[in-house]
Formats: C-alpha cells, structure tokens, sequence
C-alpha cells in the first residue's frame, strides 16, 4: 500500500514477536506479536478490521528506508496478538524481519487507514476483490465480521498464481462454516506449469483443482453475483498494482460501478 512518511504518526510502543512462519511452496511469511498487558497502551492498538499499521526495524542501510506499511491481519476480535503476513523479498529490511529472533521488540505504529467495513450500514452487500498477498484486509474483515455474527454478505474473490499461495485458506474455510453471510469464490490464474497438479502411479497427470482457472473478470462476476448484488453492493479491491487497474477498468467501464461504490486499498512490491 503507498503511505506518505510525512502522514505516519510517530512510533509509539513495542510489540514482542512472538512467532514467525513461513508458507510452503511461496515466498510469504506470517508473523505475530503478543499485544502488551499495558492497558493504556492496548487501548492506543485498537483497530478496525482492514486497517494497517507501520513497522520499523531501524533499516537504515534499506534505500527504501527502516520502515513498512502492514495491514493488520488479525481481527480486533483477536485480542492476544497482531498478525501480519507479507512476501520476503530480496531487501535489507525484508530479510531482517524474515530473521528476527522470537521474543524481539519491534516499533510499530497505532493503526491507520478507512479501508474497513461499513460502520452506519449493514444492508449493502461487500464484495471482495483479493489478489495475492492483498488479501490481509479481507482476513481481517472477514474474521471480525464471523465473530460478530454481522449480518452483512461478503462474497469474496480471492485470486492467486496456485493453489500453494491462496494464503488463509483453512481460515477462510472454517469462517464459511461458522457464517452463513459469507461466500469465497477462490480462482487460480498462474502460467500453466503453475498450476497445482500431482500425478498418479502410472505417470498420468492429475489435476486436483476443482475452483476457477482466471483471472477476475466480468464473466466471473455475472456468474456469481445476481444482478442486485452487482447494483447495490460496495466493491473492495485490494492487490498489486497491475490488479487494481485492470479492477478499476472492469468496475467502472465494464460494470458502471459508480466511483462511490469502490473503495481501494494498493500494495506495491514492498
């Protein structure tokens, strides 16, 4: 997401990690930090369901500078810890928190940001547009929403290069079972040798996903969305650069979802 250092707030406490954990077969890792028993400081780490905090680990030799801007994935519902996830990338600041040892102090930020759910409206639907690692808002929306009992509907599009990297997915699935308001629609739109298979005894290739193969497009929408859900809903959108515009195109050119109906949240390759 693009954060203005001139907007951050200045840092205000420390989070203990208090474990790290890498996904197999992607190159994502999740973290979480034990939330303090100070209960001043608990009340300034209050936070909205989609909001982001900002993290600094003193990186000064990182050309992008010592800090970086994380949703919180965790809900406020999740009162022990504050989980993040995010791609490790080939950085001084990434590889330093791939690194840190459990237990370590980190400096973050009181949350920030209006990428949350409706607060005045449970009425209108909220459709989810997820790609990749941009999916760390919509596990926090929609974890809070299922421990609420919301009665908003929330449908999900949760779009990823395999199967490997659909990230939250057991999460996801038991929320299902735990909220009758939510529907995911998951969809795999990786290059082909990508694409998650196995192969039997006799050699033969074994295709084992049963979800959608592309990416979201306005075919996929009409399929899943009735027609009052496609004209009363608030869209969110959340991914990489390239994603977002091309769901800015399909919502507004293809769909005429007026411009008040979107709401975006942008991850660049932090």
């Amino acid at each position: 997401m693009i954060i203005s250092t001139t907007a951050i707030r200045p840092l205000k406490f420390q989070l203990k990690l208090q474990d790290s954990t890498s996904h197999p077969g992607t190159d994502i890792m999740s973290f979480r930090f034990t939330r303090s028993d100070d209960q001043q400081r608990n009340q300034y780490l209050n936070y909205k369901a989609g909001q982001y905090a900002v993290v600094d680990l003193g990186t000064k030799e990182d050309p992008e500078g010592p800090m970086r801007s994380f949703t919180v994935a965790s809900s406020p519902t999740e009162e022990e810890c504050i989980l993040i996830s995010t791609r490790i990338r080939d950085t001084p600041f990434k590889k330093k928190l791939a690194n840190l040892d459990l237990g370590t102090l980190v400096k973050i930020t009181a949350p920030l940001g209006n990428f949350v759910l409706p607060e005045d409206d449970n009425s209108k639907p909220v459709i989810f547009l997820s790609g990749g690692i941009g999916v760390t808002p919509f596990r926090s929306m929609i974890k809070y929403a299922t421990d609420k009992q919301l009665p908003t509907r929330i449908i999900m599009f949760n779009s990823n290069r395999n199967e490997n990297n659909i990230l939250y997915k057991k999460e996801f699935d038991e929320c299902i079972n735990g909220n009758r308001n939510l529907k995911i629609i998951y969809t795999i739109a990786g290059e082909e040798q990508d694409r998650t298979s196995s192969h039997s005894s006799s050699g033969t290739v074994h295709d084992e996903w049963k979800g959608e193969r592309s990416f979201i497009d306005k075919a996929m929408l009409i399929k899943y969305l009735t027609e009052d859900e496609l004209n009363n809903s608030i869209f969110y959108v959340c991914g990489p650069p390239g994603m977002l515009k091309g769901m800015q195109k399909l919502l507004q050119d293809d769909l005429h979802i007026p411009e008040g109906r979107i709401k975006i949240e942008e991850f660049t390759g932090y």
